[in-house]
């Protein structure tokens, strides 16, 4: 019998077919992620080096603010370009062969638009990532409605198209912030929320991470990571039966916010941090249920 030596070795496969096997309702979004998810991390995105001194690294981080604030970052937007082409390439492979109206035919349907877009360059992408980067969703809209391709979809491939370039800043800048603290849920990086919570070690050292460039960073067990409420007659946990030790999900009465927590020995990679979150849908399902919100 052949084995398939890339699923076998593969970290992110891995992950992803046991997933699938333990989870059925997830198969056809595993099958989605195995897609997209190795483009993301072998993509050779090229960036410029991030003119930051020590001391202007903790002047930021004092003031509150993430060390990629306002600073002019270089970017080889076709290298980008070229990424956004392969996911939205994958992404319309993925719906091919489905009947009308299903879903992934659907999407499928708005992935080839995009996809001729951009092969066409009818659409500005230095306009684009520079929007999403902003977090200006109106400016993707309007890049987008007048030549009828899906706002959502786009934001979703140039900011996905992006995290190689965010992780390449990330390793530049860490060492620079090693002995400066930074008590936000947003990352001290990029400035994206935290896309979940690891408890290290087995000490459980609380650690946020972030989805967009992969950062680490240590936090406090008993604060809401958006609101900064410390009252633990206000805090509290969700989680599924026989899950509390490995998956739950603070949640904050103050602010309705919610955050979910894994055990996890070691930092997850960060390119399998998306495949974490996917496994844990359950606890958003939970959350929002009960009227939580995740920002």
């Amino acid at each position: 019998m052949k084995t398939n030596t890339a699923t076998d070795t593969d970290p992110i496969i891995r992950s992803l077919k046991t997933l699938a096997q333990d989870s059925p309702h997830l198969k056809d979004a595993a099958k989605l992620y195995e897609a997209i998810l190795p483009l993301l991390r072998d993509a050779d995105i090229r960036v410029g080096h991030v003119a930051l001194t020590p001391e202007q690294a903790r002047s930021k981080m004092e003031k509150g603010l993430p060390l990629l604030h306002d600073l002019d970052l270089e970017l080889d937007m076709q290298s980008v370009r070229g990424l956004m082409l392969q996911l939205v390439r994958a992404i319309g492979k993925f719906g091919k062969g489905e009947q009308e109206g299903n879903g992934k035919t659907l999407r499928a349907s708005a992935a080839s638009r995009i996809r001729g877009a951009l092969e066409e360059d009818r659409l500005d992408i230095s306009e684009i990532l520079t929007a999403v980067a902003a977090g200006k969703r109106d400016m993707v809209t309007s890049a987008t409605q007048g030549i009828g391709l899906d706002s959502g979809l786009v934001r979703m491939l140039a900011r996905n198209a992006l995290k190689p370039a965010f992780r390449a800043w990330r390793r530049q800048l860490t060492p620079l912030a090693e002995k400066i603290s930074w008590d936000k849920g947003s990352c001290f990086i990029c400035g994206a929320d935290a896309i979940l919570a690891e408890l290290h070690g087995n000490t459980q050292v609380k650690h946020l991470r972030c989805g967009q460039c992969g950062a680490d960073w240590p936090f406090p067990r008993l604060q809401c990571m958006y609101c900064g409420n410390e009252d633990h007659t206000s805090l509290g946990y969700l989680y599924s039966e026989n899950q509390a030790e490995k998956f739950r999900v603070e949640v904050c009465e103050k602010c309705k916010g919610y955050l979910k927590v894994i055990a996890a020995f070691s930092p997850t990679p960060p390119e399998i941090l998306s495949v974490e979150d996917l496994a844990t849908l359950h606890l958003d399902y939970i959350a929002q249920e009960r009227g939580y919100t995740r920002r």
